[in-house]
């Protein structure tokens, strides 16, 4: 999705121009989306959720259930949704590390079609810098805001779900598809709640768990998972057109 990122400059970028997104185009590979917890319930209603299977747990959206590929997104870019991740809305801009715990540096990806310069007469066109700072209001104090309060909801999710890890109940979970009879793995490395140990869980645990609200969270993932036939159909779908 990010195609040449570059740290935003007040001297490099200083005469940069950008106008909206118009569409999804540019998610047309992305195949999954990291999730905060805060997107969970919007995104199961549509997508299947599932976890990363690393150290940190963290939520996920299945977009494809192909490599490369996002059943969400038309042949003309439209999002085919009701819910769009945070990790898509804060195209074409993302936060970087600066080496410093805590610091970040917001970057653009330069290719990507919003960006332009004056003499390049696109219309509808904002500069983002102003007298060498950002445009008072403009874009690039709304970027910042939004992904700094990703990146804190992020951090938030890794804390809200590391029970789910402690207590043991996330088994990792092979997606297939099957095409003419033939059975093809479609997603792996991802993982899900094994819903026979959540049942084992003590009640006091359960009892935490649902005050915290991170019970509901597990429900809208396991519920979610019947979304995987919608990214199927899509699958099936472009089959069909090649």
């Amino acid at each position: 999705m990010f195609k040449t990122l570059e740290a935003l400059d007040t001297q490099k970028h200083a005469e940069l121009c950008y106008r909206g997104v118009e569409g999804y185009a540019f998610a047309r590979e992305v195949s999954w989306a990291p999730l905060a917890c805060s997107e969970m319930v919007q995104a199961a209603r549509e997508m299947p959720v599932m976890f990363t299977t690393g150290e940190r747990v963290r939520p996920v959206a299945l977009l494809g259930l192909k490599r490369d590929t996002n059943a969400m997104v038309a042949d003309d870019g439209a999002w085919l949704g009701r819910y769009v991740p945070a990790h898509l809305r804060r195209y074409p801009f993302v936060l970087g590390e600066t080496g410093k715990e805590g610091e970040f540096v917001v970057m653009i990806d330069r290719a990507a079609p919003n960006f332009s310069l004056p003499d390049e007469g696109v219309d509808e066109a904002a500069p983002l810098f102003e007298e060498g700072k950002p445009v008072p209001g403009g874009i690039v104090e709304k970027a910042r805001a939004f992904l700094l309060d990703f990146q804190r909801e992020l951090s938030q999710s890794e804390r809200w779900l590391a029970p789910l890890k402690e207590h043991e109940v996330l088994v990792e979970r092979q997606l297939t598809l099957t095409r003419e009879g033939k059975k093809e793995v479609a997603v792996n490395g991802f993982a899900m709640v094994d819903a026979e140990k959540l049942k084992a869980l003590d009640d006091a645990t359960l009892a935490a768990w649902a005050r915290s609200g991170l019970l509901g969270l597990v429900y809208a993932h396991l519920h979610s998972q019947g979304n995987t036939q919608a990214l199927l159909r899509g699958i099936q779908q472009d089959a069909e057109a090649a």
